[in-house]
């Protein structure tokens, strides 16, 4: 029985929808008696959403989903993208053997491949938190320290819109990666099974993730960049949300020189975790896209060029350092040493009081969720 997933949603981020769309399937699937679920969706938030559903539901899952996102590849190398088989016929193979569930396929190992194999395909920080929200609902402890340690050691090697990556597909990365897998179970058999050959190596192309702390505070961002670059420095020009940022772009109170802070994206402010693709927009036409990095506690669009620094934790709306940055600071990522560095003097720094967006209020889901939500790195679902 199709089900089609809803259009209307509530307002917020990428966080809040799947966490609405994950709720909405269970309720949808709660009362039928299905034996399996063939999941396809575009968007990596409604395929987090809806295996998500699958674990809750304690069924076999099937993702219909084209291997030409690096998505696809992350939920191939977790286990429910067939490599070799369609997906039509693996749901029906898996309803009739009763098998396996999603639960019996989600562990640290089978994780690990996803972040891998998602990583390599070129994923950005959103990844990270669609795979912490299914490892923490499957009941995988330390996979937040996971990602700490893989992401930086999993730079992209070849995008799905390159020339190797049409040439070899999924299955060929996922090859190419060989010893570094494991040879998890999936919905067709075992992992390795259905690799062809070692294809030749790519050239590496693509971005890499690295994590920049602030020793004193605590805090923590996620630095994504296609450039070889040491450090990112510039003045601050902190805004309290994406459509102040934007206003500041359009109006050419952004300059090559700044780097640009954008508070009040997370997953609490959001609420839900904005993805800031309308800044990119703005960037663009402003010709300053790739040219300014941007710093902010959202997440930032998936094909953006540049330097983008994300999920900085805590956020604003947490009263995190993101908030008590002002416009004219200098601020340094040193990426070599993973570090956040300011010239404000510290005890200056400690006297600001933060900047807080505030919580929707009231009794609706976005303002339960933002209420309640975890930080990204946790999966940004329902604490």
């Amino acid at each position: 029985m199709p089900l089609g997933l809803p259009g209307a949603r509530p307002k917020g981020g990428v966080a809040l929808h799947r966490e609405w769309i994950t709720d909405w399937a269970q309720i949808s699937c709660s009362g039928e008696n299905f034996d399996a679920l063939l999941v396809s969706a575009t968007e990596p938030a409604e395929l987090a959403a809806l295996l998500i559903a699958a674990l809750r539901l304690y069924m076999p899952a099937v993702v219909a989903a084209p291997l030409t996102s690096s998505y696809a590849v992350a939920l191939a190398a977790l286990g429910f993208v067939p490599l070799n088989e369609d997906p039509e016929e693996a749901v029906v193979g898996v309803a009739r053997a009763g098998g396996p569930r999603s639960r019996e396929l989600i562990e640290g190992f089978s994780l690990a491949n996803a972040l891998r194999a998602g990583l390599s395909s070129g994923a950005g920080p959103e990844l990270l938190v669609h795979l912490a929200a299914i490892a923490r609902e499957a009941g995988v402890v330390g996979f937040p320290q996971m990602i700490r340690v893989l992401a930086p050691e999993n730079p992209g090697i070849s995008t799905p819109d390159s020339s190797w990556f049409s040439a070899h597909g999924a299955a060929g990365l996922l090859a190419h990666l060989g010893e570094t897998l494991h040879d998890t179970p999936t919905v067709t058999g075992r992992l390795k099974e259905a690799l062809p050959s070692t294809p030749p190596a790519p050239e590496a192309s693509g971005p890499r993730l690295v994590f920049v702390r602030g020793r004193a505070s605590g805090t923590e961002a996620v630095c994504r960049t296609r450039e070889v670059v040491a450090e990112v420095s510039g003045d601050c020009r902190f805004y309290p949300s994406e459509k102040a940022a934007i206003q500041a772009v359009e109006d050419v109170a952004v300059y090559p020189s700044d780097l640009l802070v954008v508070g009040g994206c997370g997953p609490r402010g959001g609420p839900g975790l904005l993805r800031l693709d309308r800044l990119k927009h703005a960037l663009g036409e402003a010709g300053l896209v790739g040219v300014v990095p941007v710093l902010t506690d959202g997440l930032p669009p998936e094909d953006a060029p540049g330097t983008w620094t994300s999920l900085m934790t805590p956020e604003a709306a947490a009263g995190g350092v993101i908030g008590r940055l002002w416009s004219g600071d200098t601020l340094r990522l040193d990426l070599a040493e993973g570090l956040i560095r300011t010239g404000v003097d510290p005890d200056e720094f400690r006297r600001r009081e933060p900047y807080a967006p505030p919580v929707p209020s009231g009794f609706g889901y976005a303002a339960r969720y933002a209420r309640a939500a975890l930080p990204a790195l946790e999966g940004a679902g329902f604490g």
